[in-house]
């Protein structure tokens, strides 16, 4: 297949085949417009453009879109991360971090590609052994903020 634009050919082909991989079947999505309240566990890679308030867990590529937050631990084999964790991520292969992805919370990973942007607001670790058993140290949820209260303003006799 190709395209002209302005008189100008493009071969497609390539940008085609990403998105058969990236919404292959066997895969999951959560769409920005969902929010999941508890665990996610599941044996097939997925995306996450949504919010999940619980943990986490996938075997194969989990991919965390630029519109995701996740209140809770993430568990995976890849990860590919663009959007807000609080919590900690835990990744047995490779973790590729964006400059526009927030985590608060602790990284491991036995490869970790971090962009110069990114913010990690915890410890970054390199030794992954038995992360299946592996238990979070006293995490504390991230509370809600409330909400500004406006303040009266005094008002005249006159």
């Amino acid at each position: 297949m190709k395209i002209y634009l302005r008189f100008q050919k493009y071969d497609v082909s390539a940008i085609i085949e990403i998105l058969k991989n990236a919404f292959r079947k066997g895969m999951f999505v959560i769409p920005k417009e969902v929010s999941v309240q508890g665990a996610i566990e599941s044996p097939i890679p997925g995306r996450i453009d949504g919010t999940v308030r619980g943990d986490v867990r996938t075997d194969g590529l989990l991919t965390i879109g630029n519109t995701a937050i996740i209140r809770g631990n993430v568990y995976a084999t890849d990860l590919i991360h663009f959007g807000k964790v609080y919590g900690d991520i835990f990744i047995t292969n490779k973790a590729v971090i964006s400059n526009k992805a927030y985590i608060k919370g602790d990284v491991t990973a036995l490869i970790l590609e971090l962009e110069e942007e990114a913010v990690i607001e915890g410890a970054i670790r390199k030794h992954v052994n038995d992360l299946e058993n592996a238990v979070p140290l006293d995490t504390e949820p991230e509370p809600d903020l409330p909400l500004p209260v406006e303040e009266e303003k005094p008002t005249s006799w006159f």
